[in-house]
């Protein structure tokens, strides 16, 4: 009798951690989901009335971040986004402090965009991958 108690306890927590491992994974999915939404980049900085539209104290212009973003579009970024979740309306001004870059899957193209987006996460402080198993990068300025 008691190996069966046993037995019952253990597969009661078993099912509970698969709920719970199962939730985590389904909000961790809806995270993701939410940061791939959100206007193109550059059309969102050419639309922008804001001096400093992006990441103020990266890009002390959004020209400035116009710039960035051409340049990941010119060595192969597939797109580039402002993830609505960064997006920020203080009343006076609309800004945003990221971008999530879809990188492409060629090499050729892939190590331009991934080397621009390194040293981006480099300058935050963070050590950036090799850039070989991401589809898409977050890059986000404090």
């Amino acid at each position: 009798m008691g190996s069966k108690i046993v037995i019952g306890v253990v597969a009661g927590a078993l099912l509970l951690g698969t709920y719970y491992v199962e939730d985590v994974l389904d909000s961790e999915d809806a995270r993701k989901v939410q940061a791939l939404t959100g206007p193109e980049a550059l059309t969102w900085l050419r639309k922008s009335t804001n001096e400093s539209a992006l990441a103020s104290n990266r890009f002390p212009t959004t020209q400035d971040a116009i710039k960035f973003v051409r340049q990941l579009y010119d060595q192969g970024a597939l797109r580039v986004i402002v993830p609505e979740e960064a997006i920020r309306d203080d009343g006076d001004e609309v800004y945003a402090d990221a971008l999530v870059v879809t990188l492409p899957s060629e090499k050729s193209r892939r190590g331009g965009v991934w080397q621009l987006c390194a040293k981006e996460i480099q300058r935050e402080g963070e050590k950036p991958g090799d850039g070989t198993a991401e589809s898409h990068v977050f890059l986000w300025w404090d």
